[in-house]
């Protein structure tokens, strides 16, 4: 698979905001052969990004979750058949998933259930002391369906505490617990460290939180990727 370089909008921006960003991004961007981008945006305006990106190669949508449940009785969740079409991916377990909303990692599980029955792709995304436990939670024949990420539990300055020796360390211990699955890391990655960890063997892609919110500095850095 290529590697892939993940925007996680997160809540930061309303939807006028959000087709601004397209358009600055598109007006930047170079698809790349080796790089597949993928945007997770909020799930009120993923269709209309759609629309504004539907033209760029190489450009991919990902929810940034997805239900545990299925369509029915389930007020205010988004089942994943609603996104079959729309997004290719669904982020899921993400850290502040779990410590603002409580997701367990049974709801991870279930997300990810639903997701491949629609024919959407988990990334699941872990903190290197959860992994393990995350990974036992689905049966061991759906371990090769997923891609996984590492985000750690707490915020993380790369250039602080953290090196991107450290990194690859980290993300391979992830790997050796999960079938040596592809890894996304996604702690305190920004548009300047951004290509230090893209070329660590062991990542696989790498995931922007605030360092993907300016659309052109994030296109910049997409398109110097090899």
């Amino acid at each position: 698979m290529k590697k892939i370089i993940l925007a996680n909008w997160k809540a930061y921006f309303a939807p006028e905001r959000a087709l601004q960003w397209c358009e600055a991004f598109a007006a930047s961007y170079q698809p790349n052969n080796a790089v597949e981008v993928v945007l997770a945006v909020p799930a009120l305006y993923l269709a209309r990004v759609q629309e504004k990106i539907s033209d760029l190669e190489g450009v991919y949508l990902a929810a940034q979750s997805v239900s545990a449940f299925p369509q029915g009785e389930y007020t205010g969740s988004l089942p994943a058949a609603w996104l079959r079409g729309l997004a290719t991916y669904a982020l899921i377990g993400h850290q502040e998933r779990r410590r603002y909303f409580h997701e367990t990692i049974q709801d991870v599980a279930r997300q990810g259930y639903e997701a491949l029955a629609e024919e959407l792709q988990p990334i699941v995304c872990v903190d290197e002391s959860l992994v393990r436990q995350q990974a036992a939670a689905f049966a061991v024949s759906e371990l090769k369906n997923l891609i996984w990420a590492c985000t750690p539990e707490t915020k993380v300055s790369l250039e602080m505490s953290r090196s991107i020796g450290d990194v690859g360390a980290m993300v391979a211990k992830i790997a050796a617990k999960t079938e040596n699955r592809p890894i996304l890391y996604g702690g305190g990655v920004t548009v300047t460290n951004g290509p230090s960890i893209w070329r660590r063997p062991e990542v696989s892609g790498m995931m922007l939180g605030k360092g993907c919110l300016d659309a052109t500095a994030f296109a910049t850095l997409v398109n110097s990727l090899k």
